[in-house]
C-alpha cells in the first residue's frame, strides 16, 4: 500500500484537539525521547488529550504524569500471545478518531503500519524516499544531524509553522514530591546498610552496566573510583543494578535496585551527580537536574547523548579512568547540593 506522494507541508493549530503519538519501539531511550514532544504538543494545544501508541513494556508508568496524556496504548514488544495483544491494542486505538496523528520519526515501519491502522483527520509524518503511510502533511528530514529527541519537535514545529529552538530540547519525566522523596530514602537505606554511621549526602549514582560494546569492563569502574574518592573523599558511590541478582561492580559500594524505571529516575533525581555508559538509566539521569555524565564507546553522542547544559559526555574509548575522574571532578565541584523541583 503506498500512501499520497503529494503532502501539504503547513497546518493550522486551530483544528487540534485530540492528538495520537506512534512510537513503536521498546527501547528505553527511545520512549524517553518522546518527552520533549508531548511536552511542546501540550504547551501549544493544552486543551487537547494526547494519546500514546508505545511498545516499550513500562511505557504506561513511565509516561504517566506527561502533561494532557489521556492514555497510552500499549503495544506488544515481544512475548506468548503478540499477536492477539496486537489486534487488541489496534481496537483500542481506533476506539478513538483523532484530529492529528504523528508518526515522529522518518524510518520507522511499524510506526507507520500503526499510523495506517488509526482513525484521523491528519497524519503527519517525515516525506523520506522510502515513505508510504498515506500521510496528509509531511516535510523532509532535516539536513542537519540531530539529536533523536530533537527530531520529533523540529517535526511538529515545522507542520505548524511555530518557533522551533533544539538548544532548549529537554527530556523530562514530570516526577512527583513523594516518588523523589521515596527514591531519597531507597539510596539512604542502601547507604546504611553498607555503613551505619553514614551520612547519605554528597551521593555519587553510577550505572555500569549494558549492552553490546557499551559498558565498560569491571576493572575500569574499579580504578575510576579509587581516583575519584581521592579527590573528593567525602563523596558516597551509590551503584544502580539493572536486577536484584546482579553483582555489584565493588561490593565495598553501596548498590541497589529499583524494578520500575520511573523509581529509578526518582533515586537518580536525589544524587548529587551521576554516571553512566550509553544505556536507558543515562537518559533517565537526563531527564531531571542532575548533573550526568555519558561514557560513551560506540554510539553518536550528537544524536543520543545527554541534553543539559551540565551534562558532560567522555569518550571512554580514549579516556583512563584517572583522567574520567577529573573530569567529573570539575563538574562535581559545580553541582550544588540536589534540590529537584517537581511539576
Amino acid at each position: 500500500m503506498m500512501g499520497p506522494r503529494d503532502y501539504a507541508t503547513s497546518l493550522s493549530t486551530t483544528v487540534v484537539s485530540s492528538v495520537l503519538v506512534c512510537r513503536i519501539n521498546g527501547r528505553l531511550g527511545n520512549t524517553i525521547f518522546l518527552t520533549p514532544l508531548i511536552n511542546r504538543i501540550h504547551e501549544l494545544f493544552p486543551g487537547a488529550t494526547i494519546d500514546l501508541a508505545m511498545s516499550y513494556p513500562q511505557a504506561a508508568s513511565l509516561l504517566k504524569k506527561q502533561p494532557g496524556v489521556r492514555q497510552i496504548i500499549s503495544f506488544p514488544h515481544k512475548g506468548v500471545g503478540m499477536v492477539w495483544n496486537y489486534f487488541a491494542a489496534v481496537r483500542r486505538m481506533r476506539a478513538t478518531v483523532y484530529d492529528v496523528v504523528i508518526d515522529p520519526t522518518p524510518e520507522s515501519t511499524s510506526g507507520r503500519i500503526v499510523l495506517t491502522l488509526c482513525r484521523a483527520k491528519y497524519r503527519i509524518g517525515f516525506a523520506t524516499s522510502s515513505q508510504w503511510a498515506p500521510l496528509t502533511h509531511a516535510i523532509p528530514e532535516s539536513a542537519e544531524r540531530m539529536h533523536q529527541a530533537v527530531v520529533p519537535v523540529y517535526l511538529l514545529c515545522h507542520v505548524f509553522g511555530l518557533p522551533y529552538d533544539q538548544q532548549a530540547v529537554r527530556l523530562s519525566l514530570c516526577l512527583q514530591s513523594p516518588e523523589i522523596e521515596a527514591g531519597r530514602s531507597a539510596i539512604t537505606d542502601a547507604i546504611h546498610r553498607k555503613n551505619p554511621h553514614a551520612a547519605a549526602t554528597s551521593t555519587f549514582g553510577f550505572f555500569a552496566h549494558g549492552t553490546g560494546s557499551k559498558p565498560l569492563e569491571r576493572a575500569w569502574w574499579v580504578a575510576f573510583w579509587k581516583a575519584f574518592l581521592e579527590l573528593e573523599p567525602t563523596a558516597i558511590p551509590v551503584e544502580f543494578l539493572p536486577s536484584p541478582s546482579t553483582t555489584p561492580t565493588d561490593e565495598r559500594l553501596a548498590s541497589l535496585h529499583f524494578p520500575s524505571v520511573r523509581e529509578l529516575t526518582a533515586a537518580i533525581s536525589t544524587t548529587r551527580m551521576f554516571v553512566s555508559a550509553d544505556t536507558g538509566p543515562m537518559h533517565l539521569a537526563s531527564a531531571t537536574p542532575v548533573p550526568t555524565v555519558a561514557l560513551f564507546q560506540a554510539s553518536d553522542p550528537a544524536l543520543y547523548g545527554p541534553l543539559k547544559k551540565n551534562d558532560l559526555v567522555i569518550d571512554a574509548r580514549d579516556c583512563p579512568p584517572w583522567l574520567a575522574a577529573q573530569h567529573c571532578h570539575a563538574v562535581w565541584r559545580l553541582a550544588s547540593k540536589p534540590a529537584y523541583i517537581t511539576a
